[in-house]
């Protein structure tokens, strides 16, 4: 019984429904923590940037939703934000809105709260480090391709490096925060994917 009724729970345009009902909710949370998010993505970042360019990150501060990267080199005289030191600003939020999409798909699947519970923490766990990705892709493609010769120059990149850093920052920027929700709450919930969509499972 559990089994048919569960069924008759499941369909596709039920569950997309339940997605746009639930999306803006979790969009509205995921608003008000993301300072708490952000404190652990710039604790996290801080972390890899400091052993893996060559010592021109100094420190990462987070300021409200956004990051302060502080390089060791001299500010030109048009940076506002530190006088004598070369500060740039990451949007760390831009990286992170698969946890609010991950969120919502996962509330309105039909499901036991405690399976619903684990699997949040495992996505959130998962999406925190698609976050970390893309703010610390970000800060080295700034670092060398957007603040002159003379800086990228410093961080010893060679052309495959540079290359391996682009395509870093666009997998973090157009692809992983969109995608990694979706293949989580696939393979989390095959079962659920079979019962809405039967054409898929296997013969």
């Amino acid at each position: 019984m559990e089994d048919s009724s569960l069924e008759k729970l499941i369909s596709v345009k039920g569950f997309m429904l339940k997605i746009l009902v639930w999306l803006p909710i979790s969009f509205v949370a995921w608003y008000f923590l993301t300072p708490v998010i952000v404190y652990i993505v710039s604790f996290l970042s801080k972390a890899i940037l400091l052993h893996t360019t060559n010592g021109a990150v100094l420190n990462v501060e987070q300021q409200g939703h956004v990051l302060h990267i502080i390089t060791r080199f001299i500010a030109p005289e048009e940076n506002t934000i530190n006088k004598g030191q070369l500060v740039f600003v990451i949007n760390a939020m831009k990286y992170g809105y698969g946890i609010a999409l991950f969120f919502a798909m996962l509330i309105a699947t039909p499901d036991k709260i405690s399976n619903k519970l684990q699997n949040m923490y495992i996505g959130f766990l998962i999406l925190l480090l698609v976050q970390v990705w893309g703010v610390s892709f970000d800060v080295m493609q700034t670092l060398v391709f957007k603040l002159g010769i003379e800086i990228a120059d410093t961080l010893g990149t060679t052309a495959f490096t540079r290359e391996v850093i682009a395509l870093c920052y666009q997998l973090g920027y157009l692809i992983l925060p969109a995608i990694t929700p979706v293949i989580l709450w696939f393979s989390m919930y095959q079962e659920h994917v079979v019962k809405m969509a039967p054409k898929f499972a296997k013969k």
